[in-house]
């Protein structure tokens, strides 16, 4: 399984529109209620039954999609910059099988260099950008 075969066409056209650096808006299900609660206490709150599905609105910069045995959204939520060159990247990591609708709210929002560098960030857990060459692990890109 790729971790598309579960999506809508409609989703499938979405993400496959989707340009890196777009801001976007992705609604998705998760499974999680962030806490556990009994059956009961759900039924309380007017949930039927063992009703698992919470629906999420996530916002952030897409910068791809990932993953080998299924395919996640990887959005940039947040950015910091500490000090010239060395900061920190927030992600919402969104599993594609679970998205019900994706929407461009500003196009190209982050250019491709900061692009490839929060790619890199994510991938190899840090990259740094020097005299506007991209630094990863010691390897120059």
């Amino acid at each position: 399984m790729c971790g598309y075969e579960l999506m809508s066409k409609k989703v499938l056209k979405q993400l496959s529109e989707l340009q890196l650096g777009d801001l976007i808006e992705v609604i998705w299900l998760d499974a999680s209620r962030g806490k556990l609660e009994t059956v009961e206490e759900l039924r309380e709150a007017g949930a039927a039954g063992a009703e698992i599905d919470l629906p999420v609105t996530s916002y952030g910069v897409y910068i791809g999609s990932f993953g080998k045995r299924a395919k996640h959204i990887v959005l940039v939520a947040s950015q910091w910059l500490f000090a010239q060159g060395y900061g920190q990247i927030d992600c919402t990591i969104i599993p594609v099988g679970t998205v019900e609708n994706i929407r461009v709210l500003l196009p190209k929002l982050m250019n491709a260099e900061n692009v490839q560098v929060c790619q890199q960030a994510f991938i190899h857990g840090r990259a740094r950008r020097l005299m506007r060459r991209i630094t990863i692990l010691g390897n120059e890109l």
